[in-house]
């Protein structure tokens, strides 16, 4: 079986040296979760993890210390052979996407982690909300990430950029695409 290049998945010279701390265990990123089980991309593949009871002990209740996608994680494996992989650390993230958790709880829910870039997407059509995208324009900027606005379906605008013009652009420091 052919090697997985861990830095075309983002793995940096940053996240190798931090790392490195732990010895033992094998870093690997999180691709997706499946309630309380993630799937893991190891240099041998992608496989399936769970949290040790350690890290859920000193996690607790705070929904933000787990796992998330984008994560790069410390595990005590690097295939399946053996069956899943237990998860001790998460390494600190570069930039994460967060929002309030589903529900009437005020807790907090990381949507994804390290990530470098936010595509916002929104219908020119009478869908458009100015304030709306000021929101995911400031949560994209909260999260450490560079947001970019794609606007779609000019087509159903008369007047797209008099539209754009009016409502944005003449108060608003940044640009925009039109698909």
């Amino acid at each position: 079986m052919e090697k997985i290049d861990m830095e075309s998945i983002g793995l940096t010279e940053r996240f190798i040296r931090e790392a490195g701390g732990y010895n033992g265990l094998y870093i690997g990123r999180v691709s997706s979760q499946h309630k309380d089980m993630y799937s893991v991309i190891t240099q041998e593949g992608e496989i399936k993890a769970g949290v040790s009871g350690k890290f859920r002990y000193l996690a607790g209740d705070d929904l933000t210390r787990y796992p998330a996608v984008g994560d790069f994680v410390m595990m005590d494996r690097a295939d399946d052979a053996k069956g899943s992989a237990v998860i001790h650390h998460v390494l600190a993230r570069k930039s994460v996407f967060i929002r309030k958790a589903a529900g009437t709880t005020k807790d907090a829910q990381v949507v994804a982690a390290n990530i470098d870039m936010v595509f916002i997407c929104m219908s020119l059509n009478n869908d458009f909300n100015l304030r709306r995208l000021e929101r995911y324009l400031s949560i994209a900027w909260d999260s450490g990430a560079t947001p970019v606005v794609v606007l779609t379906k000019s087509d159903l605008c008369h007047n797209p950029e008099g539209r754009l013009k009016a409502e944005m652009l003449i108060t608003r420091p940044w640009g925009y695409w039109l698909s």
